[in-house]
C-alpha cells in the first residue's frame, strides 16, 4: 500500500504517484447566484464554497527514488496504465492529497505529454496532467 511522503506524493484509486514539483494546486471556487434587489437591481449572493478542484502533473518515470533513497519498482508504463484505468471509471475515486487527507473525486482531465528524454524509444516516460473534482 502506498504511503504519501514515503513512496509517493499523492494516492489516487489505490495507486501512489509522484507529482512534478510546482504543479500541484487546489481551487476552491465560490458559488454565487443573482437575486433581485428592489433598490439596486440584481445582486450577487454568495452561497459559499463550491467543490474543490485539484490540478497536478504526475511524473510517470521509471526508477523514481523514494524518500528513503531506494528505487521505486513501478515502471513508467505502469503509472500511465493505472491513470488511464482510473480515468475510464465512471464512479468516484479515492484520492489522498499531499497532506494525507482522503477525498472522494472524479477524474475529469488526463493529458499526456511524452518525455523527450534520451532513450525514449527504449523505455518511454510521460508527464500526465490530471484534474480532479470533488464528488
Amino acid at each position: 500500500m502506498p504511503t504519501v511522503g514515503e513512496d509517493c506524493s499523492v494516492i489516487l484509486d489505490g495507486h501512489g504517484y509522484f507529482v512534478k514539483p510546482g504543479s500541484y494546486r487546489v481551487e476552491i471556487p465560490k458559488i454565487a447566484a443573482a437575486e433581485p434587489d428592489a433598490a439596486a437591481g440584481p445582486a450577487a449572493v454568495n452561497l459559499g464554497a463550491g467543490k474543490q478542484v485539484w490540478h497536478f502533473t504526475v511524473l510517470a518515470y521509471t526508477n523514481h527514488l523514494n524518500q528513503n533513497g531506494t528505487v521505486n519498482a513501478t515502471s513508467a508504463a505502469t503509472y500511465r496504465a493505472n491513470l488511464r484505468t482510473s480515468y475510464a471509471k465512471a464512479e468516484a475515486l479515492s484520492f489522498t492529497d499531499r497532506l494525507g487527507t482522503v477525498h472522494s473525486v472524479h477524474m475529469v482531465t488526463l493529458e499526456e505529454r511524452i518525455s523527450e528524454a534520451a532513450g525514449f524509444w527504449e523505455q518511454p516516460e510521460w508527464e500526465l496532467a490530471v484534474t480532479l473534482v470533488e464528488a
